[in-house]
C-alpha cells in the first residue's frame, strides 16, 4: 500500500495535524484511531468515577443501552474533524503543485508562495477556538434538559466534568478546523492573483481552483452527514439543526473564497483584452469607412467576432458541471439530515 502524502506544514501548525504527518496512514484511519483513543479514555473514566463502565450517572441517556453509541459518535466527530483538516491541507499541497506551471513567479518565489500558503497566525485562531469551545461546552452541560429530572449537578460531578471537557474539545476542534479552512481559502485567493492568464480561452490554469472549491464542500458535507447521526438521539436536536445550517453556510463560503483571487485575475485580463480589441475595432472601422485599406473590412469582422468571444468568457473558474457537483455535494449533507429525521420519527412511532 502506498504511503499517505506528508502534510509538511509550517512549524506553527496545530499539533493535532502533525499526528497525521507522522502516522503513514490515510487521514480517515488516523482520525478513527484518535476517536477510539478518546472513547477508551471515556470507558476508563466512567469505570473509575462514573456509574459503571460506559455510563455517566445523572444524564438522561445514562441508563439507556445506546449511551455508549452516543458517546462514540461524539468521539468520532473529534477524530473526523481532525482528519478533515489533514485531508484539506494535503489537498492544498496537491493543488499548489498543479498550479506551479501557471504561476507568474520564479523558483525561489514559488517556494515562498508555498510557505505562505501553509502559514497563518496561530494566536488569533487558537483564541477564537478556546472562546467558542469554552462557551459552547459550558452552555451545553448547564442545559437542564440534558440531565435527569432537569437538575444540573455541581461542578465536581464526574459526569458534568467529562461532558464539559468533551464538548469543549468537540467545539474547539471544529472551530479551529473552520478557521484553518478559511485561511487556506484566503491563501488560494492570493495565489489566484499570481496565476498567468496568457489566453482567456485556456481554462486549464483555472482548474485547480475549481477542484479546491469542490473538495472543500465535499469534505464539510461528509462531516455534516456524520453529524446527522446525532439526530437519532434525544439531545439538543434544535442545536444540531442550527449546526447543520451553519455547516451549509460555511461550506458555501469555503467554496467561493478560493475562487475570488483568480476571478479578479481573469476579470482584469479580460478588461485589458476588451480595451485592446475595441481600440483595434475603432481603428479598423475608420480605415474601412475611408476606403484607405481594402482589407480593413475583413479585419473589422474578425475583430468584432473576437470581441464577442472575449466578452463571453466566464470570469469565475467554474462551469455547469462544477455547479452540478456542488449541488450534489450539498445534498449529501442536507439529505443525510432529512433521512435521520425520518428514521427518528419511525423510531418514535415504533417505540411510542
Amino acid at each position: 500500500m502506498a504511503s499517505a502524502p506528508q502534510i509538511q506544514l509550517h512549524p506553527s501548525t496545530p499539533w493535532g495535524l502533525g499526528i497525521f504527518d507522522r502516522v503513514r496512514l490515510p487521514a480517515f484511519w488516523v482520525g478513527v484511531g484518535i476517536a477510539l483513543g478518546v472513547f477508551t479514555l471515556y470507558l476508563v473514566y466512567t469505570g473509575l468515577l462514573g456509574a459503571g463502565v460506559g455510563y455517566l450517572e445523572g444524564t438522561r441517556s445514562g441508563q439507556r443501552p445506546w449511551a455508549w453509541i452516543a458517546e462514540l459518535i461524539q468521539d468520532l466527530f473529534i477524530g473526523f474533524t481532525l482528519a478533515l483538516s489533514a485531508a484539506s491541507v494535503r489537498g492544498a499541497r496537491r493543488d499548489f503543485a498543479d498550479l506551479l506551471p501557471h504561476l507568474d513567479a520564479g523558483a525561489a518565489d514559488r517556494a515562498a508562495l508555498e510557505r505562505a500558503m501553509l502559514t497563518y497566525r496561530r494566536g488569533p485562531l487558537v483564541a477564537l477556538a478556546l472562546v467558542v469551545g469554552a462557551g459552547t461546552g459550558f452552555a451545553t452541560v448547564t442545559d437542564p434538559s440534558l440531565w435527569q429530572e432537569g437538575v444540573v449537578p455541581g461542578w465536581s460531578d464526574p459526569s458534568l466534568l467529562w461532558l464539559g471537557a468533551r464538548n469543549f474539545l468537540n467545539w474547539y476542534v471544529v472551530t479551529r478546523a473552520m478557521g484553518l479552512e478559511l485561511m487556506l481559502g484566503l491563501a488560494f485567493s492570493r495565489l489566484g492573483d499570481r496565476v498567468a492568464v496568457p489566453d482567456l480561452l485556456d481554462r486549464e490554469p483555472l482548474a485547480p481552483f475549481g477542484r479546491r472549491a469542490l473538495r472543500n464542500v465535499f469534505l464539510w458535507m461528509l462531516l455534516a452527514a456524520f453529524l446527522s447521526l446525532t439526530y437519532l438521539g434525544d439531545w439538543a436536536t434544535d442545536l444540531m439543526v442550527l449546526a447543520l445550517a451553519w455547516l451549509l453556510g460555511f461550506a458555501l463560503a469555503a467554496f467561493v473564497l478560493p475562487l475570488t483571487g483568480i476571478r479578479r485575475r481573469v476579470r482584469e485580463r479580460k478588461r485589458r483584452e476588451l480595451a485592446r480589441v475595441r481600440a483595434s475595432i475603432a481603428e479598423a472601422r475608420v480605415r474601412a469607412v475611408s476606403g484607405a485599406d481594402g482589407a480593413a473590412g475583413g479585419r473589422l469582422a474578425d475583430l468584432l467576432a473576437w470581441e464577442v468571444r472575449v466578452d463571453a468568457v466566464h470570469e469565475w473558474p467554474i462551469d455547469a458541471s462544477t455547479l452540478l457537483r456542488l449541488a450534489l455535494y450539498l445534498l449529501i449533507g442536507l439529505g443525510s439530515w432529512l433521512g435521520a429525521a425520518f428514521v427518528e420519527r419511525l423510531l418514535e412511532t415504533a417505540l411510542g
